[in-house]
């Protein structure tokens, strides 16, 4: 079943991050037009009527998240959510989205906070590493301004996740990540992976799964009992038997097509890092979610993202790295017997 539906409502950016392989080819982002409200309300419908089919049996995650910054269309995407409440009451969707944090205001946060969103918020640990690859379009960092946001929405009472993508310059600065950690006590920050981008830019398989069991060993080292570390959560989910069929790049378990689709404004795709590949369109965002998943078994050969594969305890791989010819298994199944060793 579906379980997490990703909604990119546009193809823009206030800020221009060096390893964004959205922009990395912009001729090849979907648009050139934003999603509307009317399309996003005709999306909203077409979840909720898919969350009441019988073998659905988890609350459907939506995340406005993708190649833009969802606040840049917060009006359309409140609107929308409070017009779903109103025609449908009895709705069990859950909201949440996944922002740079430049353009929270009191306003927006009080909206998310009525409408029930869960919000992340983009941050690459302290300024000094943060503003070298986290730029806006002048090319002026913006760490200042994000934990700026990250306190507004502190002080209205959210619990704030913090995105971290795993970039060469966090990896070499991954004590002074910790310190920034402690310093503000985050609650949670995902380690996200860093891929589809330029050699310079770019962190093996391998690096990523060996900075992982780094991450895991200083968050116990520094006694940090109260941060969870969602993609080491995830895992645990996993090989507790309740994996989140989301995405390998900052969690456990690829679900690409089958328990995870993503509009890409009109498009919708197994997974963000499809987009612009015919091939792996799915379908269009006005149709019922369920032709999604019998159209990916079509293009996979089986019921399931891994496909005639056999999975692994912890679930399938990324979809889309399983298909290359430099594949590397070895790292994701060493990284996580040695979780599984901690555990025991």
């Amino acid at each position: 079943m579906i379980e997490r539906v990703c909604i990119s409502m546009n193809s823009v950016c206030n800020l221009k991050c060096t390893y964004c392989y959205f922009f990395l080819e912009p001729d090849r982002l979907p648009g050139p037009d934003d999603l509307t409200q009317q399309e996003l309300g005709t999306i909203l419908r077409r979840i909720d009527a898919y969350s009441r089919r019988p073998e659905v049996t988890k609350r459907i995650k939506v995340n406005f998240v993708g190649s833009g910054e969802p606040l840049m269309k917060w009006r359309d995407i409140y609107a929308s959510i409070v017009r779903l409440r109103e025609e449908v009451p009895d709705h069990t969707l859950r909201w949440y989205t996944v922002t740079n944090g430049l353009l929270l205001t009191d306003r927006i946060i009080a909206e998310m906070k009525e409408v029930g969103l869960t919000p992340s918020v983009s941050l690459d640990g302290p300024a000094a590493i943060h503003d070298q690859v986290r730029l806006t379009h002048n090319g002026k960092g913006s760490h200042a301004a994000v934990v700026r946001g990250i306190q507004r929405l502190r002080d209205a009472g959210f619990s704030v996740a913090v995105n971290t993508t795993l970039s060469r310059e966090v990896i070499a600065g991954l004590d002074q990540v910790f310190d920034f950690i402690e310093e503000h006590r985050l609650d949670k920050v995902i380690f996200d992976r860093l891929v589809d981008v330029p050699a310079e830019h770019a962190v093996s398989t391998a690096e990523f799964y060996a900075t992982l069991q780094r991450i895991a060993e200083l968050k116990d080292e520094r006694g940090l009992d109260w941060l969870e570390v969602g993609n080491l959560e995830a895992y645990r989910r996993a090989l507790a038997g309740k994996p989140d069929r989301v995405c390998t790049m900052f969690g456990s378990t690829c679900g690409a097509g089958f328990n995870n689709v993503i509009y890409m404004q009109r498009e919708v795709y197994p997974c963000g890092r499809n987009f612009g590949q015919p091939e792996w369109v799915l379908g269009r965002f006005d149709e019922p979610l369920e032709l999604f998943r019998r159209r990916m078994a079509e293009k996979v050969g089986g019921p399931g993202c891994g496909g005639a594969e056999p999975e692994p305890a912890w679930g399938p791989d990324c979809l889309i790295e399983r298909r290359s010819a430099t594949y590397d298994r070895d790292s994701r199944t060493g990284f996580v017997r040695w979780l599984q060793g901690r555990a025991t």
